[in-house]
């Protein structure tokens, strides 16, 4: 082995961030003396040739020699290690799904022009946006339009109308986020023309209030998997105590048996102050506070579906 190969690898078995990985000696020593040897080849081009050889797991690793960054392929058996690939990570997963691209978030807390460079190379013109959420919404869709196009909502997705025709932007299931709406990601035509417009959940940054909050009982929050309905507000002021949570605010559950001719209960506009609530009271459901580790209870004197 030359000198140079002696340093390459004295180098690669020091600031191997896979040292703990079997690698077969042979194809290490044919690698390295074809990268030595003709230092005028690109680092994809040993890449492609590496890559047809069968039932063979390729990792790309960065050595360094003599100041030069070095795209080295790492060759293990089958059955070594699980599907990795290190290297410059993308914000976005892209998978292409007949005729439509399937888009899923990869790092949440990505900065947004890295999700606009992801989708305008596949072509699309989305603008993602990312929101402080809670825990259950982290990562997962939260919201859909089209900016002046005519939208409908259809269980199975998003139809958008515009001069061109009709297109479908579908969900794709696979998260569960309580008794929220939110999506694990969309499945995007290809060559959709029309803008859109979608916004994820991130985790909250220390000190920043959500600007969406989720079900609390859903999987990730305080409440997690408790049934809260016609829970007394005592009760429930207690479990909040047990998990260091607060009550953020306490609004009143619309009137039962709903009319028929019941137009919407817009629960800003039914905020009760909390001395007013009794703790025999009922809780009817509860949603997301603000800030981390509260929330809203919506309380009534009667139980729910129970008229007055």
């Amino acid at each position: 082995m030359t000198s140079d190969l002696k340093q390459l690898t004295s180098l690669f078995q020091a600031h191997d961030p896979a040292s703990h990985v079997r690698v077969d000696p042979v194809v290490l020593s044919d690698a390295l003396n074809d990268i030595v040897g003709d230092t005028t080849r690109a680092p994809q081009t040993a890449k492609r040739r590496w890559s047809r050889r069968q039932s063979l797991t390729l990792i790309p690793v960065t050595a360094v020699l003599v100041g030069a960054a070095l795209v080295l392929p790492i060759v293990m058996r089958p059955g070594d290690v699980g599907p990795i690939t290190l290297g410059p990570a993308k914000a976005l997963a892209f998978a292409k799904n007949g005729d439509h691209i399937d888009v899923r978030i990869v790092d949440p807390d990505a900065d947004p022009r890295r999700y606009r460079e992801d989708f305008a190379a596949h072509g699309l013109n989305v603008d993602l946006q990312m929101v402080p959420s809670s825990p259950s919404l982290v990562g997962t869709m939260i919201s859909i339009s089209s900016p002046g196009r005519s939208t409908n909502y259809r269980p199975d997705g998003f139809e958008i109308k515009d001069e061109h025709g009709s297109e479908w932007i579908k969900k794709i299931e696979g998260t569960d986020c309580g008794n929220m709406w939110c999506m694990a990601g969309v499945s995007i035509p290809v060559g959709l023309h029309s803008p859109v417009e979608i916004i994820f959940g991130r985790a909250a940054r220390p000190g920043e209030r959500y600007e969406v909050a989720g079900d609390p009982t859903a999987h990730g929050e305080v409440l997690e998997g408790v049934d809260l309905a016609n829970r007394p507000v005592a009760e429930v002021k207690r479990m909040l105590q047990q998990r260091n949570a607060t009550v953020e605010s306490y609004l009143e559950a619309p009137p039962e048996p709903i009319p028929h001719d019941f137009a919407g209960w817009d629960y800003t506009e039914h905020v009760l102050q909390p001395v007013s609530v009794l703790d025999t009271w009922y809780v009817h459901e509860a949603f997301g506070g603000h800030n981390k580790n509260s929330v809203r209870l919506v309380v009534a004197s009667w139980p729910t579906d129970h008229p007055r």
